[in-house]
């Protein structure tokens, strides 16, 4: 995986892709020995213009992040300013969109998680 500093100067990453449009799917945290799992379910939506809204809900609790994307190769890299998600790099597989990362929960639990998600039926 290329690091994130090495995509910032390539104006083609900043061009979206067939990447554009609804993805859903789930965030779920690697088990901890302390606490039970947890895990949210997580719409993202890429609009072509480059921009993005990300909305994630656990339980009763939901909370929305905004901001830009773009792709360079098979990574899909989201950036907002919104310092608890200010960037995610995300990588595609097929219809898959993943990767593992330490981000919060709407709960305001930081934790590690493995998220995955797929294009939207439509």
């Amino acid at each position: 995986m290329l690091p994130i500093s090495a995509l910032a100067g390539d104006p083609s990453a900043s061009i979206p892709s067939d990447s554009a449009g609804r993805w859903e799917g789930t965030a779920t945290e690697f088990q901890g020995i302390y606490s039970g799992p947890a895990g949210a379910k997580i719409t993202l939506d890429l609009k072509p213009d480059g921009t993005f809204t990300e909305t994630w809900k656990e339980g009763a609790r939901t909370s929305t992040t905004s901001g830009t994307w773009r792709e360079h190769g098979k990574t899909l890299v989201l950036e907002s300013g919104d310092p608890s998600h200010a960037r995610l790099a995300l990588r595609r597989r097929g219809d898959a969109l993943y990767t593992v990362a330490l981000e919060p929960l709407p709960s305001g639990r930081a934790t590690t998680t493995s998220i995955e998600l797929h294009p939207a039926e439509r």
